[in-house]
């Protein structure tokens, strides 16, 4: 005779092997979530280029992994989340590279001045060789890895009252920079009076005339009104895309699985092309638009001028920052 615990007995193991294949399709089909974070606004295009990044990721890896973007230093300052890639309490980050030196010291070496001729010369220098070198320090000196790498736009100068047609104009002017030791070692070099001013202020200095110009990559004109208070913009292009890269904490990367980390690069690397096209675009779109907006914009006649005066005034004085290594500047320019 059948009792009834046996009853309850079958009824249980039946619904547990119903309930086998379910819980297998779950496990199968778990997803892995990423989350980077930058330091931008989300309508800039380092925000929408990894946003492309994710969908990418999502759609090659028929959703099994996915990356969440977070904007305008939602998971810490960029030197928090340097800190905390490390120790794996931050996924992803997009680093500049005198933030990301602090895993690599050599990586600061992408801010120098006219270290890049072109958009295919920066890429030679850090999907090559010498970019490899690095993803292996990162990886065995800070346990972070590199798994991309983005450009950061281009850096010219505007001023109040004149154009700097050549360097000698430049000479003895007052120009706003960033406080941070680059810059000044940059503007010292054309033989400019460098002036540290907080970004924010750069506006009241020039409407003021505490300063006769200011160092500024393009987009920051029109969106801070800077063509109100200085009528020239000089297209001296001292930094070219001054690439930085996307790091990734080894305890993340360790949750990627092994046949999907090429569709990983792959999705980071699409959303890192965007944004080298969007930077591109733009570029020459401002250009036309601040001229529209009654802004005189000259390219200087002596160009080797600017670019010998960096490599012989600056770079000697910026090794330290990225270890000492001179040679290391003279290496990557003659990239071919």
């Amino acid at each position: 005779m059948i009792s009834r615990r046996d009853v309850i007995r079958s009824g249980a193991l039946g619904a547990a092997v119903l309930a086998a294949p379910a819980l297998f399709s779950r496990q199968a089909h778990a997803v892995e979530t990423f989350k980077l974070g930058h330091v931008l606004a989300p309508t800039h295009q380092f925000h929408t280029g990894m946003e492309l990044a994710a969908r990418k990721l999502a759609e090659t890896t028929d959703g099994r992994l996915r990356m969440e973007v977070y904007p305008s230093s939602q998971l810490g300052t960029e030197r928090d989340m340097h800190v905390a890639v490390r120790t794996g309490a931050v996924d992803m980050l997009l680093a500049s590279p005198g933030g990301a030196s602090v895993h690599v010291r050599e990586v600061a070496v992408l801010d120098a001045p006219y270290l890049f001729r072109d958009e295919e010369h920066w890429r030679k220098v850090v999907y090559g060789d010498v970019g490899r070198r690095w993803e292996q320090q990162a990886q065995t000196q800070a346990n972070v890895l590199i798994v991309g790498w983005f450009p950061r736009g281009k850096r010219h100068v505007i001023s109040r009252t004149r154009a700097y047609n050549t360097i000698a104009e430049i000479r003895g002017q007052k120009i706003r920079v960033a406080d941070l030791p680059l810059y000044p070692t940059v503007f010292r070099a054309f033989g400019a009076v460098p002036t540290p001013i907080a970004f924010a202020e750069m506006y009241s200095a020039l409407e003021s005339g505490v300063v006769d110009g200011a160092d500024a990559p393009l987009d920051s004109i029109p969106a801070m009104r800077l063509n109100e208070v200085a009528r020239f913009l000089t297209l001296i292009e001292w930094s070219n895309a001054a690439p930085g890269p996307v790091l990734m904490s080894a305890a993340a990367w360790a949750r990627v699985p092994a046949a999907d980390r090429d569709r990983f690069k792959a999705a980071i690397r699409e959303g890192t092309e965007m944004i080298a096209r969007v930077f591109v675009e733009q570029e020459e779109q401002l250009k036309r638009d601040l001229a529209q907006r009654g802004m005189t914009v000259v390219t200087p006649t002596d160009m080797p001028a600017w670019r010998q005066a960096a490599a012989e005034r600056a770079i000697p004085d910026l090794a330290r920052v990225w270890g000492g290594d001179a040679n290391l500047y003279g290496s990557i320019v003659n990239v071919r």
